[in-house]
């Protein structure tokens, strides 16, 4: 189960009951209740846990003024036991707790069930959007994908590498695979070949397989092994995990990380509906939606049906400007 994590927008959030309209001197009295359980939840840091289709919404008893080190770390206790009663296993935190570095490590060294909480931060969706990350770079540089040659560098065998990659084989004009799994993906290759009728190569040369690659995709090959490889220096590299960042000396490309993303109007829709659209990045929620999906092709289908497109780009230093990636080769 996923849970977010958020700071409350309105005291009515943290209402155990809906306040009906009913004649004044009721309402006078029910609303003077519910403002004293909001003030009780204040003081003993009492966080409100309510409901949603894929999730539990966590609110802490305080508004972004009233967000301090101390105040969030006294929700640490109890946020762990209800994450443990409700047997969270993905949290989504809002923008303001993210922020708070003290909180944020706090958590991650303590939390309970270390090893089977993912915290997520927009990485989960970066293999579902390389097409849409260098489609977006292509139209500031008014130049078309079918020309264009992309590289891919893996190590593993996995099904979603595969179909990540028959998906891709559509759009470019070659598709160059980089691994030390020679066999595995000269299958694949040759598969995609006799489909698709685009060319696929499989090679592991370290000095000549990415010399003038100038859209690279890793997938999973950590640093100590890219810096092995001769890379173009002015590659665009995306970066599908967190480790792997090539860090060499005379490189003058960019480094995309990260992306920001909209969705249509009824998915924000949703969410500005459960008061979390004012506080998380629309793609770290729409994230929290599609990792539930069962397949590479499933979260394709809900991307084009929920009309994703890319907004701007992360690189290691933060959001890469329109002028930066327009310069790229």
């Amino acid at each position: 189960m996923q849970g977010y994590i958020k700071l409350k927008d309105t005291n009515e959030e943290l209402y155990e009951m809906k306040l009906e309209k009913q004649n004044k001197i009721t309402y006078f009295f029910m609303h003077i209740y519910l403002e004293f359980v909001v003030l009780i939840k204040k003081i003993l840091h009492i966080i409100t846990v309510k409901e949603i289709y894929n999730g539990l919404i966590f609110i802490l008893p305080f508004s972004k003024e009233g967000n301090t080190p101390q105040n969030l770390k006294k929700c640490i206790t109890k946020l762990k036991r209800l994450m443990q009663k409700y047997k969270i296993s993905t949290i989504v935190l809002s923008d303001e707790v993210r922020q708070n570095k003290e909180f944020l490590e706090y958590f991650q060294n303590n939390r309970i069930m270390e090893k089977r909480v993912n915290i997520l931060d927009g990485k989960e969706i970066m293999p579902y959007i390389i097409k849409e990350i260098i489609e977006y770079i292509l139209k500031l540089q008014s130049k078309d994908m079918k020309f264009e040659d992309l590289y891919v560098m893996l190590k593993q065998d996995k099904t979603e590498y595969k179909e990540n990659i028959a998906f891709l084989s559509q759009f470019f004009k070659t598709i160059n695979i980089v691994t030390p799994n020679l066999k595995t993906y000269q299958k694949l290759a040759n598969k995609l070949m006799e489909k698709y009728g685009v060319i696929l190569t499989v090679t592991n040369n370290k000095k000549k397989s990415l010399r003038k690659a100038k859209w690279i995709v890793n997938f999973d090959m950590p640093a100590e092994e890219i810096k092995k490889y001769t890379i173009y220096q002015k590659s665009t590299i995306i970066y599908l995990g967190r480790n792997g960042i090539y860090e060499g000396n005379a490189f003058e490309g960019i480094h995309i990380c990260k992306a920001g993303i909209d969705i249509s109007e009824e998915i924000k829709s949703y969410f500005r509906k459960q008061f979390l659209l004012s506080q998380f990045s629309i793609t770290v929620l729409y994230e929290s939606i599609l990792i539930n999906k069962k397949s590479f092709n499933a979260v394709r289908d809900q991307m084009a049906k929920d009309r994703l497109k890319i907004t701007n780009l992360y690189g290691i230093r933060g959001v890469l400007s329109k002028e930066e990636v327009k310069k790229l080769e």
